[in-house]
């Protein structure tokens, strides 16, 4: 009995030294594109209206932008947002962006959350921005940066970079 286990373990052994071994294939990582992003967005229309003021003067508004965009995003936006305003005029903002246009000449939609406030020394209203998803051509495209008030352009400088996932063929 023991010479039988022992002789069918050496022909599997053997039959199996025989069977061609196939490496698995390495996954298919997706290409990535990093780019700078720079511009301007600009107020086209503002609608807003205060929604509650506090015994201490503190004020919340909420409202809707549609914007022009230039630079790296061309195109335009529907932006909702809500904001908290202080007594000694600093304020906080939150903003959902609904682009549509082009970048890095691709087309689709983007959406785009800026946050930002009035709290910096020298009183230019400043934040973050960050692509939350995308659809058409810009579905793979994500990005990050951050914003500043051009009082001299009327307008927001946002700067950042925009990362373009490219997936395998």
């Amino acid at each position: 009995m023991r010479r039988t286990i022992l002789v069918f373990a050496v022909v599997t052994l053997a039959a199996a030294m025989f069977i061609p071994a196939t490496a698995a294939a390495p996954p298919k990582v997706p290409a990535v594109s990093l780019r700078a992003a720079s511009g301007l967005w600009t107020e086209v229309e503002v609608a807003w209206n205060v929604w509650k003021e506090t015994p201490k003067g503190v004020q919340y508004a909420s409202g809707t932008h549609n914007g022009t965009w230039t630079g790296t995003f061309e195109g335009s936006s529907v932006d909702d947002w809500g904001a908290q305003f202080w007594p000694d005029g600093t304020y906080w903002i939150g903003l959902a962006i609904s682009f549509t246009g082009t970048v890095n000449e691709k087309e689709g939609t983007l959406e785009i959350l800026f946050t930002g406030s009035l709290r910096s020394p020298d009183g230019t209203p400043s934040g973050k921005w960050v692509i939350i998803s995308g659809t058409g051509d810009l579905a793979n495209l994500h990005g990050q940066g951050t914003w500043s008030y051009d009082f001299d352009a009327e307008g927001v400088r946002y700067s950042g970079i925009v990362k373009e996932f490219i997936p395998p063929a």
